[in-house]
């Protein structure tokens, strides 16, 4: 089921997306929640919340967004992290999605790099 939403919300749009695949986002404050469960590495096959800035979703769904907010005790070996816009016991990390191709629901794009993301996480 499609969700109908004002084409210029790009954050309401962003979490019909996101509920429209089943991944069940709130907002919080500032913040879409949504969870997802990555096919690989140490979270492998758990359930996962994560976050986007909803400064971020402005341009959703043509442009995607580049922090991906995360609980504190999910690192990486590499990354760069910061406390902007988030939620207490929280940080978000940069990640670049590499280029954005609109061949796909974009949705599904995200989540796919989101999951990739969560794969490499020590």
């Amino acid at each position: 089921m499609t969700s109908v939403v004002p084409p210029a919300d790009g954050a309401a749009r962003f979490i019909a997306d996101l509920a429209d695949e089943g991944h069940e986002p709130t907002r919080c404050g500032d913040v879409v929640r949504y969870h997802i469960i990555p096919a690989s590495g140490r979270y492998a096959g758990v359930r996962i919340e994560t976050g986007v800035g909803v400064g971020e979703l402005q341009g959703w769904p043509t442009v995607p967004p580049h922090w991906i907010h995360l609980p504190n005790e999910v690192g990486f070996a590499h990354t760069n992290v910061d406390v902007q816009d988030c939620l207490p016991g929280w940080q978000r990390h940069s990640r670049d999605t590499g280029p954005w191709h609109m061949d796909r629901k974009p949705i599904l794009v995200w989540i796919a790099h989101v999951r990739g993301v969560l794969g490499q996480a020590i």
